[in-house]
């Protein structure tokens, strides 16, 4: 219903205004600095995921475990590009990758959840979904007739289901502790992220966008934790 009634309101443009943010002393000659050097614990994050991906204890979750890695190294350069210099443009190449990352753990965990065949096309066909959405809404802004709404869909749609699924479907491997972890992370940062100016006000060194990557790069932390490995041999 909720993506009936998106669809059926008109276009959806990007706000010009998204692209301020409180923090933009320039350090080392890089421009807004802090905005993009919180983006290196989202590569330490992918890194440390892929670190862990010979291990893995259940095959089946090794596809959609390691674009969901890259996914998330992705967004690490991607962010920080964006943060750079911001713009509708280089906004793409910080969306992409996130939608990558939102739908490959969408299909890791409706493939271990809910779906018992179609698991491959799921993993294939969802991040396609993400990457057209993210496109689509450039396109269209190139155009000047932006339109946000598929790519509000691909992100926010997953992120209010997935609790659900949680709850009415039981775990096969993936850990429920820290995949609630990981959500309840994510709203922090969401709250972190609209509360950009008054932090950096009240605390006069910090953002509260650069604390949104830091606590959104430990969300995603949990997303790979709950995915189990093997135990190592003893000596």
């Amino acid at each position: 219903m909720a993506a009936i009634g998106l669809l059926c309101a008109g276009p959806i443009p990007q706000d010009p205004g998204y692209h301020r943010f409180a923090d933009t002393r320039t350090v080392f000659g890089v421009p807004n600095f802090w905005n993009v050097a919180s983006n290196v614990p989202f590569l330490l994050a992918g890194m440390f995921g892929l670190w862990r991906l010979p291990r893995l204890a259940h095959p089946e979750s090794r596809a959609g475990y390691l674009l969901l890695c890259v996914g998330v190294l992705l967004v690490g350069v991607g962010s920080g590009y964006y943060h750079r210099a911001p713009s509708n443009a280089t906004l793409l190449w910080d969306r992409l990758p996130m939608t990558v990352a939102f739908m490959a753990l969408f299909a890791l965990l409706l493939g271990e959840r809910v779906l018992t065949r179609g698991r491959t096309t799921a993993l294939a066909l969802l991040p396609l979904l993400g990457v057209a959405a993210a496109v689509y809404w450039s396109w269209t802004e190139a155009r000047g007739v932006g339109d946000l709404r598929p790519y509000v869909l691909v992100q926010f749609l997953p992120v209010l289901l997935m609790p659900v699924i949680l709850l009415l479907f039981p775990a096969r491997y993936l850990g429920n502790r820290a995949l609630g972890a990981a959500f309840g992370l994510y709203v922090v940062a969401k709250v972190l992220e609209s509360l950009d100016f008054p932090i950096e006000h009240l605390t006069g060194c910090v953002s509260g966008h650069t604390l949104k990557h830091l606590v959104a790069a430990g969300a995603v932390t949990c997303l790979l934790l709950a995915v189990p490995t093997r135990r190592r041999a003893g000596p």
